[in-house]
């Protein structure tokens, strides 16, 4: 009774062996993608300690075209990890309004400032590929991720009564991602997901180098969490496999 019970085992692991998609027979991939993001984020900065009111800043930011380059490699159970660089800058930016004389052709600086930007970010994903014993060009999959980042922003105002203010980001995000998988040819796939952002938290220096104020006072440190951020995103790529 036990070499049947052997034998029916052997032949079910042969018969799924043999079903086995193989467009999922490769151990390495590339990947570049476009990922499309909209996200809208809030701070507030409380005038002093005593006070009843507090300044609020809202930007919004939309990116349509945003190249990133990623790396897959494939698991024992036919799932994937993969690692994206999803932003690597440095970068300055300048904007000044000037009230200029006609006659003398001199101006004098109203506002404006320089703003030097540092930022890195790095995504982890764990992806749970479905269709994984039949033999189809389309595979969907669900993936779980980790994307930390960290981001500086130094502003140098350009006229006295202003000072220089800098904002420090360090944190975390996490996602679940659902994904399509085409595969074109035997070398070349299109990947198509949505991430889903459920958690953003991150630690934020916020410094203001205002002369007026106690030094003690100048940097405010907070940690910050947002469950379901309004932050939107759609990624695009093609893959290679290696």
């Amino acid at each position: 009774m036990k070499n049947y019970s052997s034998i029916i085992i052997l032949l079910i692991l042969t018969k799924i062996g043999y079903t086995q998609n193989t467009n999922l027979d490769y151990k390495y991939a590339l990947k570049v993608y476009n990922l499309t993001t909209f996200e809208e984020h809030t701070r507030s900065r409380r005038l002093s300690d005593t006070a009843s009111y507090r300044l609020q800043y809202t930007s919004t930011v939309l990116q349509i075209l945003h190249p990133t380059i990623a790396i897959q490699w494939k698991t024992s159970k036919n799932n994937f990890h993969e690692i994206e660089l999803t932003s690597l800058m440095l970068g300055k930016l300048g904007a000044k309004t000037e009230i200029i004389n006609d006659t003398t052709n001199i101006g004098k600086i109203l506002n404006g400032n320089d703003l030097i930007t540092t930022a890195i970010s790095i995504r982890y994903e764990y992806i749970l590929n479905f269709n994984k014993s039949k033999d189809r060009k389309l595979v969907p999959s669900l993936g779980f991720g980790v994307n930390s980042y960290y981001r500086q922003n130094n502003y140098t105002p350009k006229i006295s009564s202003s000072f220089p203010t800098s904002e420090k980001y360090l944190g975390i995000r996490t996602f679940i991602n659902p994904r399509l998988t085409y595969y074109l040819t035997s070398n070349f796939f299109i990947d198509v997901n949505i991430p889903i952002c459920f958690f953003d938290s991150y630690f934020l220096t916020d410094k203001e180098d205002n002369p007026t104020i106690p030094v003690q006072e100048r940097t405010i440190n907070s940690f910050n969490y947002n469950q379901f951020p309004k932050i939107f995103s759609g990624r695009i790529g093609v893959g290679l496999k290696l």
